[in-house]
């Protein structure tokens, strides 16, 4: 747990990382109920959400993939997929509560990767790039798994909400904050604006072809 001894109080991290592993593994599994997997189908959905991310962000950091390191991480999502499978068929099927439990976990790696990245000594851009790798990342081999379109590329506001994320983070560390205060920035900021792209059905100009 060494690599994660800067981001500020480590037990608060701790629990705000399994948190955001829960909300991942659940996305995971809801967005792939459609396609009526097995209970391995679904462990491998939400294991592939929950830690593609982060897997992406240490390899690009040249870090340790401490989430494979800790048992505690595969044990939440093992049990998040055993609380899934008894999970009432309605909400089950619910998109808009997918999408919610996907926000919780974009806010809280993203704001990882930023910290991350940032305590590496790379630039502003490079943090914002990071921080989208690894709130991101894991949705996107999640959907390729199903052979879907990744989310990301849909028209809704998901990758600008890491971006205002992470830019609120640095501002805050810019500014003299600490880094808990500037993680807490960060989450907030992104996960605040992903509910309310969601609630208010917020959306990204999209690109056609003309008589398409």
């Amino acid at each position: 747990m060494a690599l994660w001894s800067d981001i500020g109080s480590l037990n608060i991290r701790y629990a705000l990382d399994l948190f955001g592993t829960a909300a991942f593994a659940f996305s995971g599994v809801l967005r792939g109920f459609h396609r009526k997997p097995d209970i391995v189908g679904m462990a491998i959905l939400a294991t592939a959400t929950a830690l593609g991310g982060g897997i992406l962000r240490d390899a690009i950091l040249g870090a340790r993939a401490t989430m494979l390191a800790d048992p505690v991480y595969l044990l939440v999502i093992l049990g998040t997929v055993l609380v899934s499978a008894l999970t009432p068929a309605r909400l089950r099927r619910g998109e808009a509560f997918f999408k919610y439990c996907d926000a919780v976990g974009l806010g809280i790696f993203s704001a990882i990767g930023a910290t991350l990245a940032l305590n590496d000594g790379l630039n502003a851009l490079a943090v914002v790039f990071v921080a989208a790798i690894t709130g991101a990342g894991g949705g996107i081999v999640r959907d390729v798994l199903l052979g879907e379109m990744p989310l990301v590329l849909y028209k809704e506001i998901y990758i600008s909400a890491v971006a205002a994320g992470a830019l609120a983070l640095l501002a805050v560390r810019g500014l003299g904050g600490g880094a808990d205060l500037a993680f807490l920035a960060g989450m907030a900021v992104t996960v605040s604006i992903r509910v309310l792209a969601i609630w208010r059905n917020w959306s990204l100009p999209r690109f056609t072809v003309e008589g398409k």
